[in-house]
């Protein structure tokens, strides 16, 4: 069964990465903020995400964490386990452009293992690390309220943006945490859910 999992996982984030994140189209509106405003990638040096994806009535469960690295061009080391996965990508990106210049995979998932170069545009087959959706203008359109692990509450104001293939994605974003506290990305079949579940605020750990 976990096989199967995994199969359905790199599928559907294939058909993401192809049909949807070119096609993504902004808010022609004055207030429309761009994703680079939603992330603070240099005051963040470590986040992790519990990832729930369910699509025709099949769901599944990981986790990514990513490590956020100087450099030039930066570099960011993520790993995704879970659900019959474990995989480390070592991803480069220009820190201008934000575009991903070089991937190298290392893992498993399924019986499939692979440690090599990859294509540059698998980055788009993950979960959201920041880097996807960096120049998409996107709409505040709604604050919400949650509670916070200290009991605190806390006002996050949610952004959105829509494609013209009904492909969406939502941050809710908080001023003081540097990666969005829920990530949500959805269509009429399937619904990628992450939540933050750790953070380390700060600048980007040395380069290695």
């Amino acid at each position: 069964m976990k096989r199967e999992l995994a199969i359905l996982i790199l599928l559907l984030l294939a058909l993401l990465a192809s049909g949807c994140v070119s096609g993504m189209q902004g808010s022609p509106y004055a207030n429309a903020t761009p994703g680079k405003k939603l992330y603070d990638l240099g005051n963040a040096s470590q986040w992790a995400y519990a990832v729930n994806m369910s699509a025709n009535e099949t769901s599944s469960e990981w986790n990514m964490t990513v490590h956020n690295y100087a450099g030039s061009p930066r570099h960011m080391v993520i790993h995704t386990s879970g659900n019959g996965m474990d995989i480390i990508y070592d991803v480069w990106w220009n820190q201008t452009t934000y575009r991903v210049e070089r991937m190298h995979a290392n893992g498993s998932i399924g019986d499939y293992y692979q440690d090599h170069d990859v294509s540059p545009l698998q980055i788009q087959t993950l979960p959201d690390t920041g880097l996807n959706y960096y120049f998409v203008p996107f709409q505040p359109i709604r604050t919400v309220t949650a509670r916070g692990p200290d009991g605190s509450m806390a006002n996050l104001t949610v952004y959105a943006a829509t494609d013209n293939q009904g492909f969406t994605v939502a941050y809710w974003i908080h001023p003081a945490v540097p990666v969005p506290a829920k990530i949500l990305m959805s269509t009429r079949d399937f619904n990628i859910t992450m939540m933050l579940t750790d953070y380390k605020q700060g600048p980007p750990l040395p380069p290695i």
